[in-house]
């Protein structure tokens, strides 16, 4: 078989930049970092990338993007600090994502307090980010959706790993405090009886957008025009 070259011996310089200074050096000490030429930068601010147009030959962003509240000026500011013809890369959870636990909470609060507030944060639809990466300027543009289902053995746990995953609320109009405890206990219940495993156990959702975006380049390849094609996709899948 072929033997392929390690990916980090590919990589000229990596930036890794995030807003969480613990976040980012986590695993400075970890063996990899030796193997790649690297440099970690402090955001002040997520919304503002303090890079040089056409600088970056990719730009990766894996699961941070839905804490943004501007996301089309990030993903216009992606876009220009990218060369051209290079692609931009990214995972964010979005659309469904914790619908179970967004609905128990909601009939929680109606029942035992004759109003609902938001226990989730909002998050972006997965028929949005096309429209989102086409006006930001992206071309040959690709987004698909995957649904990562996880066991948990009640919603305090699933709240627990929410909160080490530092994925709690942050809606600024949300009612400050804990949410109170007859309110949980009630959503426990109505998430067992709607959406219960036969196990005793609770499914949660998450849902992963992924896309991918090039900035437009005039030598960039270009899709053939519809109907030009020479074979058809029928004819394969019926002679399989």
């Amino acid at each position: 078989m072929p033997v392929s070259e390690p990916i980090a011996t590919k990589i000229g310089h990596l930036v890794a930049a995030d807003s969480s200074e613990s976040m980012l050096y986590r695993d400075a000490d970890l063996e990899f970092n030796k193997q790649i030429n690297m440099t970690r930068q402090v955001l002040t601010d997520e919304e503002t990338l303090p890079y040089d147009a056409n600088s970056f030959d990719l730009v990766l962003s894996s699961l941070s993007m839905h804490w943004i509240n501007d996301l089309p000026g990030v993903l216009a500011q992606i876009n220009n600090i990218l060369k051209p013809d290079c692609a931009f890369i990214g995972a964010m959870f979005g659309g469904d994502t914790l619908y179970e636990l967004r609905t128990s909470l909601q009939l929680a609060d109606q029942e035992r307090r004759g109003g609902i507030s938001p226990h989730v944060s909002p998050l972006a639809d997965v028929r949005d980010v096309g429209g989102l990466l086409g006006k930001a300027g992206f071309k040959m543009l690709t987004v698909d959706v995957e649904d990562i289902i996880v066991d948990y053995p009640d919603s305090f746990a699933l709240m627990q790993d929410l909160q080490a995953m530092g994925e709690n609320n942050a809606v600024l109009g949300r009612e400050m405090g804990p949410i109170q405890r007859d309110v949980l206990l009630a959503a426990d219940a109505i998430y067992r009886e709607l959406h219960g495993n036969k196990d005793g156990s609770l499914p949660a959702t998450f849902r992963m957008i992924h896309m991918i975006g090039w900035k437009e380049s005039k030598d960039q390849a270009q899709p053939l025009p519809r109907g030009s094609g020479e074979v058809s996709l029928k004819d394969i899948l019926e002679n399989k």
